[in-house]
């Protein structure tokens, strides 16, 4: 049984309730016809769901338990803006990205670390993100395609994602051979960051695997540089890392692991 579904706000009328059923078949999940009364978490209840896709009028949005989510470019939108005032970033900095180099993001999320990677990597660059979850695939691939924020840099890089829904460890041998400069992974955390109150929608909506060195191999085949964010050193060092990077007042760390350096 699914733990995702598709529904539809209440009085949606034909075009709307149409239009939640074609995506409902386009990501093979069922499709729960919104009931006249009863709250969203009744209905998560009572369908045995984790989170549900419902349309609205303002385009997707992903209910879950913790609350809705709908598409933002996150901390995106700052990062890339200190980024033009000259700052740096530590994505940037542990992925050694430049322009027309080429990403893939195996944990896209809302996508704010491929923005950041899209905007530095430019209109010559390539990224790709695979988001393993239907439903936040769904909503953040409508959200790539359709956002527009007044700064054209932004949305420029917003656009030029390539969302693909699909597991990371079922995805990953299906790409050739050294087809990108840097793969990363940003797994969800075990435990919520102290202040993420405003992402705790994302949590039931998401893909809970962890990394292992399976994982970390099939992506050297596709880059000689990987990255991981995790907060826990030991973790990282066990996966491969032989560099470890972060900021001197966070604990998010960065793990680097060069092909060259696996045994």
């Amino acid at each position: 049984m699914s733990i995702y579904g598709v529904t539809v706000i209440r009085k949606c009328g034909t075009e709307l309730y149409q239009e939640a059923r074609t995506w409902a078949r386009t990501l093979g999940l069922p499709f729960f016809p919104r009931p006249l009364h009863g709250t969203m978490e009744q209905f998560l209840q009572e369908k045995g769901l984790r989170a549900v896709l419902v349309a609205t009028h303002q385009g997707p949005q992903v209910c879950t338990e913790e609350g809705i989510l709908r598409y933002h470019p996150s901390m995106g939108v700052p990062r890339i803006r200190n980024l033009k005032r000259g700052g740096t970033d530590h994505l940037v900095q542990a992925c050694q990205l430049q322009r027309g180099m080429r990403v893939l993001d195996c944990t896209l999320g809302l996508a704010a670390d491929a923005v950041v990677a899209s905007f530095v990597t430019g209109p010559e660059g390539k990224v790709v993100g695979l988001e393993a979850s239907p439903v936040l695939y769904w909503a953040v691939s409508q959200g790539l395609q359709h956002y527009v924020i007044e700064d054209q840099d932004i949305t420029e890089s917003l656009h030029r994602i390539q969302a693909r829904l699909g597991k990371a460890e079922d995805l990953l041998p299906a790409f050739p051979a050294d087809s990108f400069d840097v793969v990363y992974f940003d797994p969800m955390f075990r435990k919520p960051v102290g202040n993420s109150a405003s992402m705790q929608p994302l949590r039931p909506a998401s893909y809970h695997k962890s990394l292992d060195p399976s994982m970390i191999r099939a992506a050297l085949r596709l880059a000689p540089r990987v990255v991981v964010k995790e907060r826990d050193e030991d973790l990282l060092r066990s996966l491969g890392a032989r560099e470890i990077q972060g900021g001197k007042y966070s604990r998010i760390r960065y793990g680097i692991i060069e092909r060259e350096a696996v045994v």
